[in-house]
């Protein structure tokens, strides 16, 4: 018997066993509570054994210490603390194994109150493990259903089991901590050979605890359990078609979730596959073990379940669904869709989310059938595999090459690839156009504790129709998209964590909620750093301004709780951070952004810089709607709406510290923020908006009538217009988004890997390169390098600025400075095929970004003699290199490689005589092909862990050019060159992934926790 801490029917239970007529009866009762019933069980039963079992995770946990307490036994019955068995319970299940031979026998379950009303007598179940009990729980004893009849499944409340058989099958599986472990056991049991029996003249009655107590959580494990089961049970022939069904059937219950707003419901179909997905280790593992105990084929059990879908039988029945099914589109669901609608606030929400859904999907129409051309922070995706090499190879092809482990975000996407089945233009897709849902998802969440539906849809609607995110779509920036969907989530947690009123979390501990926040900044951070800057200034401003509210103990709990947060998540992109170097390469990574071309104007600003979005009047409008609470709340709404706006305030005033350049001078350091900070300044605006309308209902009475009037209406206007803005445009499909990319413009510079290898250097403005670069002079040029063609999403993350990296800036400052027509040579050591100078982000003939290089630039760029303009759109220029050598080169005669680094030698040194070898590329750490003998010249970054193999003999690299390698090939004949991952990188390789497995497992348990603790008893 496994208990629980059981209340006072727990007697009764004791009662019933010490009253049992079989004579071999031994009790073992294991105790998985807090409080010890070994008191109780002796008193009752005093030959009994209590087994105290606190770390138990569930009820088949627990059950399973049998086989290590229990020897001898030809029997066990599992029971639960809230079951009492009838005298001859025991007996007649005995007798009745013995004479069928069963395996698995179970009672007749009756009511506690009532013991004429049968609440179960085992069932079946249909091809998804869904179960059909064999009697209606309650219906009537009649002595109806009195025959010994074979079950698929029995009740785990009471059941008898073969010793042997549970030995054998390996007792229950510990993962399912309640709710269905009672049918996974019954079938493995008869995969393995086993019966199953209801036998109905033994009784007992169940109840004890409160019947429904925790339903809605039983519902959601019934449901994962389900699809836990079925994936370990059928064999491969079966399972195939049987999940690809339960797919399907999820799919129909998803949608039909969401059309009646039954998000809870679509939530735990959700989870449950998420769940199961994380599972798949284990049950390949418990495939494996049942495999080895199979005697039945899935032809036998499927004969014993019954046919079709029984959940979906019900649900057309109406009798599933929240009383609510396909049949309901006529009647149930009718009422109760229109009862969702009935006049309220809640019909208000509902409706007003319908539409700003409709608004925004109509907006994007064209961007979801037509995708997002790869412009600005838009870089295509390559195969996931790419992704993950480029995170824990120890090489990435950035700059001249960089050896170390790569950033977490390459790590996440490639992961993210994976769980996609290599879909990644479908994750790009994903990536970019649901970040502004989940912002809005975040508004909604900030605004929910405040007492008014209107003021959450104020809110969201106002945040969707600010101008951020459309002009971050327009002007390809992700990172801004990133802190749009991010930053309410953060506000809400960091508000939480000080208990500013209404926001209480007095059930959520400290390390949930400091482990939680903290791994919400670490995935962020690993896109978009500048969200650890963003929370920091949160945190202040509601230390600041809510001190007075949640007093001194408050302010000290919150600042405890993000100080951790910022530390966690900075912990987890530790491996990456010792890569950039010292601090000032972090700072630089961390708040470093592209400049804007004029210094910014506050009146933009406070508009949020509308650009080509709307019209630059209605732009204002925001901001009158967030003074309606400033002048008419009180109380807590006014405390609220007072740090919305101070945080509205700090972002504003970061964004144009920033933008002229005094944050800079300040700290004496690149601090350029861009315009991220005005997502700050725009939650701050519709957290603010939000407490409006109850500031009218509520507390307008106490301002002057005509103050009431006049800024009510001012703020519902300002909220009409910017509504009507964000519907007009909505109207092109696109949001004024490029329709196309420089790709095909750019399609010369790719040769898809095939022949020489070969560097890009690209030049222009940070707002229009197609890569992150490093900064030339102070001009605003940026270079930067890709091999063999366009960059991806891997060259978003340069890293800090290297020596070697400062060789090839020298080169390409020299060549514009104009001291020199032979800027071909200078590039030849670094493998330089082409130059792209790029001066707008899309084609001459789409909408896009224009940043113009400088007549000097232009000018010295056209006085090289060794540099061929190639025809292309007039929005990027393009330069063959005629001095050119490739990156894998020999030369047939010799050439003084060594020492070979002064731009003076380089100038008048010819490199075209090299010949290109390694041709065959494998991928960015390895390539193979013919080399001769002599010196084989590689223009990587030097690094001692490359090796050449030709023939038999491993050759490791020299210096040459004072920052590339030369290898000395002994013989001629096939050669491979590959990079060996150096076992510190994969050492932190671990270290990060096992940081990361451990930050989420905790937040997962301490959401579990906090769940459980806060559920109805």
């Amino acid at each position: 018997m496994v208990t629980d801490q059981p209340g006072v029917w727990f007697d009764e239970v004791l009662d019933g066993l010490a009253e049992q007529d079989y004579e071999n009866l031994r009790v073992l009762a294991v105790e998985t509570g807090s409080h010890s019933v070994a008191s109780r069980v002796l008193d009752k039963i005093p030959d009994a054994v209590v087994h105290q079992a606190p770390d138990a995770t569930g009820f088949g946990d627990a059950a399973n210490r049998v086989q290590t307490l229990v020897k001898g036994s030809t029997f066990y019955l599992f029971l639960r603390d809230d079951v009492a068995l009838a005298p001859s319970a025991v007996t007649l299940l005995v007798a009745e194994a013995l004479e069928s031979n069963a395996a698995i026998l179970g009672p007749k379950i009756l009511d506690w109150d009532d013991p004429s009303r049968i609440l179960a007598m085992g069932g079946t179940v249909d091809a998804f493990g869904v179960l059909t009990p064999y009697v209606e729980s309650g219906e009537l004893d009649q002595q109806q259903h009195d025959r010994v009849r074979d079950a698929f499944a029995v009740t785990g409340a009471a059941m008898l089991v073969r010793a042997d058989l549970f030995e054998t099958i390996g007792g229950f599986d510990p993962r399912i901590k309640s709710t269905g472990e009672d049918l996974d056991f019954c079938w493995r049991a008869q995969v393995a050979g086993g019966r199953v029996l209801v036998v109905p003249d033994a009784t007992v009655r169940e109840g004890g605890r409160t019947p429904g107590a925790d339903s809605e959580r039983s519902g959601r494990l019934a449901l994962r359990h389900r699809h836990h089961v079925i994936a370990k049970c059928y064999g491969w022939i079966y399972l195939v078609p049987v999940m690809v069904g339960a797919i399907f059937l999820s799919l129909l219950e998803l949608i039909y979730s969401l059309l009646v707003a039954r998000f809870s419901q679509a939530r735990d179909v959700a989870w449950a596959w998420a769940w199961n997905l994380y599972q798949i280790p284990y049950v390949l593992s418990s495939r494996r073990r049942i495999a080895r105990t199979r005697k039945t084929r899935d032809r036998e059990i499927r004969r014993r379940q019954s046919s079709g879908s029984t959940r979906l039988k019900l649900f057309l029945q109406g009798r599933i669904g929240g009383e609510v099914a396909l049949q309901t589109l006529r009647g149930r669901a009718g009422r109760r869709i229109a009862d969702n609608f009935l006049a309220g606030p809640r019909r208000s929400a509902l409706l007003a989310s319908g539409i700003l859904l409709a608004v925004l999907g109509f907006g994007s129409r064209h961007l979801l059938t037509r995708g997002v051309p790869a412009y600005g922070q838009f870089a295509d995706f390559p195969d996931a595999a790419s992704l993950l090499s480029e995170y824990w190879s120890g090489w990435r092809e950035i700059g001249l090459g960089v050896s170390g482990i790569g950033p977490a975000a390459l790590g996440l996407l490639g992961a993210a690839g994976q769980l996609t089945f290599g879909a990644m233009g479908a994750l790009r897709l994903v990536l970019i156009m649901a970040l502004l849902p989940i912002g809005l998802i975040g508004m909604w969440r900030l605004s929910s504790p405040i007492d008014s539906h209107w003021g959450r849809v104020v809110a969201v609607v106002l945040y969707a129709a600010l101008p951020i995110p459309y002009n971050a779509l327009v002007d390809g920036r992700w990172d801004t998209l990133l802190l749009v969907a991010a930053t309410p989530f953060v506000v809400l947690r960091v508000v939480r964590a000080f208990g500013v009123s209404p926001y209480n979390a007095s059930s959520r501990g400290l390390l949930h909620q400091s482990v939680a926040l903290g791994f919400l900044l670490g995935v962020v951070a690993a896109f978009e750093p500048l969200v650890l800057l963003l929370a920091a200034i949160v945190c202040l401003v509601v230390a600041i301004t809510g001190c007075r509210t949640v007093g001194l103990i408050g302010v000290g709990r919150g600042l405890v709780v993000v100080v951790v947060a910022l530390s966690i998540s900075s912990l987890m992109h530790f491996p990456w951070v010792a890569v950039l170097g010292d601090s000032d390469a972090v700072l630089h990574h961390v708040f470093a952004r592209s400049p804007t071309p004029v210094p910014a104007e506050l009146a933009s600003l406070l508009r949020f810089a509308p650009g080509s979005y709307g019209n630059a009047w209605v732009a204002w409008a925001p901001l009158f709607v967030a003074v309606v609470p400033l002048l008419l709340a009180r109380a807590a709404r006014l405390r609220i709406a007072v740090i919305a706006g101070v945080s509205a305030t700090a972002g504003f005033g970061l964004a144009w510290m920033s933008g002229n350049g005094w944050l800079r001078d300040l700290m004496d350091r690149e601090v350029l923020i861009g315009d991220s900070s005005l997502v700050l300044a725009a939650v701050g605006v519709c957290w603010c908006a939000a407490t409006g309308p109850s500031a009218v209902r509520i507390d307008g009475e106490l301002s002057p009538a005509f103050l009431r009037r006049i800024v009510a209406g001012a703020g519902a206007v300002s909220l009409a217009l910017s509504s009507g803005v964000l519907l007009l445009e909505s109207a092109d499909g696109r949001w004024g988004t490029p329709t196309n990319d420089l790709k095909i413009a750019l399609s010369l510079l790719d040769d898809r890997d095939i022949g020489p290898s070969y560097r890009v250097l690209w030049l222009g403005s940070a707002d229009v390169l197609p890569l992150e670069g490093w900064p030339i002079a102070d001009e605003g040029l940026h270079f930067g390098t890709s091999v063999r063609g366009h960059p991806d999403i891997r060259h978003r993350w340069a890293g800090s600025s290297t020596s070697t990296h400062d060789q090839l800036n020298d080169a390409v400052k020299l060549g514009l400075s104009g001291d020199t027509v032979r800027m071909g040579r200078l590039l030849a050591p670094f493998g330089v095929k082409y130059l792209a100078v790029v001066e707008r982000s899309t084609p001459s003939f789409s909408e896009g970004i224009e940043r113009l290089v400088s007549p000097r630039v232009r000018e010295a760029l056209n006085s090289q003699l060794d540099l061929r303009p190639l025809a292309a759109d007039p929005s990027v220029m393009i330069l063959f290199n005629e001095s050119w050598m490739s990156s894998r080169a020999q030369f047939a005669e010799p050439v003084r490689l060594a020492g070979l680094d002064e731009p003076g030698e380089l100038v008048v040194t010819d490199l075209t005589s090299g010949i290109a070898v390694l041709t065959e590329r494998k991928s960015s750490r390895e390539q193979h092909g013919f080399v001769g003998v002599g010196e084989v010249l590689v223009a990587d970054a030097f690094d001692p862990h490359w090796r050449l193999l030709v023939g038999e003999e491993i050759v490791e690299p020299e210096m040459s050019f004072g920052w590339a390698m030369r290898f000395s090939s002994p013989v001629a004949g096939p050669a491979a060159l590959w990079h060996m991952r150096p076992n510190s990188v994969a050492d932190r390789v671990v270290v990060q992934i096992a940081l990361w497995a451990v930050i989420a497992r905790i937040t997962i348990s301490e959401r579990r926790k906090t769940r459980q603790i806060g559920s109805p008893t």
